[in-house]
Formats: structure tokens, C-alpha cells, sequence
């Protein structure tokens, strides 16, 4: 009597094949993605990029207010008082003016002053430093950009390669279907041992714990897109795999001269230690006197007039036009402007080692990137040998086992061979896009063109 070994027909089996099902079931009729179009969505979903686009509006109204520090200052004062006064007299002189002892009156008054700068040199270095805030926001709004490109290219890629998994195992454990149905075969006619049935048993079953933990990696990274977009992606166009991918011939040293020239971190350090020498002059210019010119109006009536004991009935008022040059001459302030003029200094030379720090990371950057892609380029090409290699052994191992010169254990490890050759030249035609956007990522060249050429990649299948 035969075994009735196949686990295909287990309820684990049926199991895993309804998670799939459930998990592909959305996408079925979903609007097909690629990553030129999962990069729009995310252009107006993003909240890191929506962020620095806020973050840049709110500098560029630094421009207004410092220009504010040029233009006139004008103040309006107006004011209204009662008055309940009321004294006691220790003298006889008879005066009419003193012999008031109560007097209940009102009095209002009002003035404007204009000031206009003529020289503050604290205000002339703020304004310098305000034009390089806005500079260096404008360079992070488009590395923010440049890092979506990266971020939504990532996922997408680690998208496909968690898809490509799933579906290499499902092919695998189809193979070891087929070999379990033969063992079993040659089981029954007592031509091998159970061991062959037992191996393969246990084979299937890692497959499938690897199918199921493929299939929640799959689920996840498409989640990670959504993150980015507001939207789970559907089906995503896959890479096609017939294309073939051109070794780069910029030589290395020139990728990080090109880096030292257009790196988005370093133009950025670089605008930072302007703001601290800009912070220098800024301190200093307490030193330096202000020069303002002033023009006032003040105009003042008491009804009452002189408080006590007048009889004039209408009050007094008084009139006030000022116009002239106000100097303002700082001449100590305890040490305090000094001291800040060297905490200013001291920062500054903090950023610029910050910024030489930066500098050698990027240029370590590049270099690593540069490398990787000319490594993973070359290994494309041996996997793609390797591939041809594991399929041919595979088919010979195939043919001895028919023929009784090799067992099971033979093939399920030239199917193991063949399948991680299969996986490893997908993850590297992934790897090799995905480092030569960070090659152009590091040098601060990538733009919206690199994603469309790499978008040509991809096939008109989905998955």
C-alpha cells in the first residue's frame, strides 16, 4: 500500500494558499503602478516633504522682515485722564493761584514719532544673514525632493524583491512536489529508502515557512509605500528581465569631484558657516553706535488749567514738533557683547569642523556606491553563469535519479542551488539600480530624469 505522504493536500497547505490569495486579491483589478507614477502620488502626500516645502515658505518671509530693519519705524501714543486732586494749604498768603484747595479736571493728549534708520550695521548683517538662511532653505527643499526619490524608489524595489521571493518559492515547492510525487513512485516499486520520502517532507514543509514569511515581507513593504503615497499600490510593474544594464565609464575620482562641486549636504554646510560668520558680524555690530533720525509730534490740553484756584475755564495746551539726529554710542555693557562676539567665533569653527566632517562622509559615500555598482555590475554577470550552471546540473541530477545513480537528497539541494542562484541575480539587477541612485543621490544629481529613465526598466506585466 502506497504512503500517503504529500503534504499538498494538508489543511496547512490550503492555509497558505488562501493568505496569498487574500493578499493578491486586492490587486487584481487595481490600477497598474510603476515607479514614476507611485512618485507623483507621493510628491503631494509625502509629510517630510510637505514639511520642508512649509519650512522654506516661512524663511522666505525672513526677506520681508529684513528689509523691515531699513524702512521707518512710526509710533502713535494717544491717552485721556481724569483728575480728582485735592491738597491742604499751611500758609496765609493770599494768592489767588493757592487758595484753590479741589480741583476736578480732565486732559487728553496724543503724539506720533517717525524714526528712520540712517546706519545700523547690525541690521545691515542680518539682513546678509537672512538672504543665506534663504539660500540654504532652498537647497534643503531639494534634497528633501532628491530624498523622496530615494525613499519611494527603495520601497518600491524591496517590493518587487520580497514579490520575486514569494514566487520563487511557490516555484520551488511545485518542484518538490513533482520530486515528492516521484519518490513516492519509486518508493512503491521498492527502488529507494524512506529517507528519500522524509527529506523531501521536510523540505516542503521549510519551504512553506519560508513562503508564509515572504508573503507578510511582501505585505509590509507595500505598506511602506503607502506610507509614502496615502494609497496601497496595487499591482507594480516589475523589472524586465531581458534588459541589461551598461557599466558605468566616469572614472571614481571624478564622481567625487563632481561630488565636492554639487553635493546638496556640503552647499548646505557651506550656506550654515556663512549664517555663523554673518552670527560674528552680527555680535560685533554691538560695538558700533546707531545713527537714527527722529520726528516727533506731541500736542496736550488740560481742561482744568492750572489745578487749583485758576478761573480759566478753557485749560491750558501745549505743542511739542521735534525734528533731528539721534546717536546712539555703546560704550559698556559689562563684557557681555564681547563675549558673545567669541561664542560666535567658536561656533563658527564648530561648523566648519562639522562641515569637513560631512565632507569626508560624502566623499566615502560616493566612493562606497561607485564601488558597489562596479562589483554588483560584475556580478550580474556570474550569477547569470552560475544560473545557466545550476539549471544544467539540476536537469543531470534530474536524469541520474531516473537512472538510479543519485537519491532525492541530491536533488532537493540542486533545486536549492538553482532556486538561490535565480534569487541572487534578481536582488542584484535590484541592488545595481538601487546603488547608482545613491551614487547620484550622494553627488546631488539626482532628478526627476534618472527616475524615468529607470522607470523604462520596467515591464508591461505587473505583479
Amino acid at each position: 500500500m502506497p504512503l500517503n505522504t504529500s503534504l499538498f493536500n494538508t489543511k496547512e497547505n490550503i492555509f497558505v494558499v488562501i493568505i496569498a490569495a487574500c493578499i493578491f486579491h486586492t490587486s487584481i483589478h487595481a490600477q497598474e503602478k510603476d515607479l514614476l507614477a507611485l512618485y507623483q502620488q507621493a510628491l503631494s502626500y509625502d509629510a517630510s516633504l510637505s514639511s520642508a516645502r512649509f519650512q522654506n515658505q516661512a524663511t522666505h518671509e525672513l526677506i520681508a522682515q529684513g528689509r523691515s530693519l531699513f524702512l521707518p519705524n512710526i509710533n502713535m501714543n494717544a491717552g485721556y485722564d481724569e483728575n480728582d486732586n485735592q491738597r491742604k494749604i499751611y500758609t496765609k498768603i493770599d494768592n489767588a493761584l493757592l487758595s484753590g484747595t479741589k480741583a476736578d479736571y480732565n486732559s487728553y493728549d496724543y503724539g506720533i514719532t517717525i524714526r528712520q534708520p540712517l546706519f545700523d550695521y547690525s541690521a545691515f548683517a542680518k539682513y546678509k544673514q537672512i538672504l543665506t538662511q534663504t539660500s540654504l532653505s532652498d537647497k534643503q527643499l531639494i534634497y528633501s525632493q532628491q530624498d523622496l526619490m530615494y525613499r519611494i524608489s527603495l520601497f518600491y524595489f524591496e517590493a518587487l524583491m520580497a514579490k520575486d521571493q514569494v514566487d520563487l518559492l511557490q516555484a520551488q515547492r511545485a518542484a518538490i512536489q513533482e520530486q515528492l510525487l516521484q519518490a513516492e513512485a519509486k518508493y512503491d516499486a521498492g527502488l529507494i529508502s524512506i529517507i528519500d520520502i522524509n527529506e523531501t517532507k521536510t523540505k516542503a514543509a521549510l519551504v512553506e515557512a519560508q513562503q508564509i514569511a515572504a508573503i507578510q515581507k511582501y505585505k509590509i513593504k507595500k505598506r511602506q509605500i503607502q506610507s509614502l503615497t496615502g494609497e496601497l499600490p496595487g499591482k507594480l510593474k516589475r523589472l524586465n528581465p531581458i534588459i541589461s544594464f551598461e557599466q558605468i565609464d566616469t572614472p571614481l575620482q571624478k564622481w567625487v569631484s563632481i561630488a565636492y562641486e554639487n553635493s546638496l549636504e556640503l552647499r548646505i554646510k557651506e550656506d550654515e558657516i556663512k549664517i555663523a560668520d554673518r552670527e560674528i558680524d552680527i555680535e560685533q555690530s554691538g560695538h558700533y553706535p546707531t545713527v537714527d533720525a527722529v520726528a516727533s509730534r506731541t500736542r496736550n490740553w488740560d481742561k482744568g488749567g492750572y489745578p487749583y484756584g485758576s478761573t480759566n475755564n478753557k485749560g491750558t495746551r501745549s505743542f511739542s514738533d521735534v525734528l533731528g539726529v539721534q546717536i546712539n554710542i555703546p560704550i559698556f555693557s559689562g563684557g557681555l557683547t564681547s563675549s558673545r562676539v567669541r561664542e560666535a567665533k567658536l561656533l563658527k569653527k564648530k561648523v566648519e569642523q562639522d562641515a569637513e566632517y560631512l565632507r569626508r562622509q560624502v566623499e566615502l559615500r560616493v566612493r562606497e556606491n561607485y564601488l558597489n555598482l562596479k562589483a554588483t555590475f560584475e556580478q550580474i554577470k556570474s550569477y547569470k553563469q552560475a544560473l545557466e550552471s545550476s539549471e544544467l546540473q539540476l536537469e543531470s541530477t534530474k536524469i541520474g535519479f531516473n537512472e538510479g545513480l543519485r537519491n532525492g537528497i541530491d536533488i532537493l539541494v540542486a533545486q536549492q542551488v538553482f532556486f538561490n542562484a535565480k534569487k541572487d541575480i534578481l536582488e542584484s539587477r535590484y541592488n545595481y539600480l538601487m546603488y547608482l541612485i545613491n551614487l547620484k543621490l550622494s553627488v546631488g544629481m539626482l532628478t526627476m530624469q534618472d527616475l524615468d529613465q529607470i522607470n523604462q526598466y520596467l515591464t508591461l506585466d505587473p505583479i
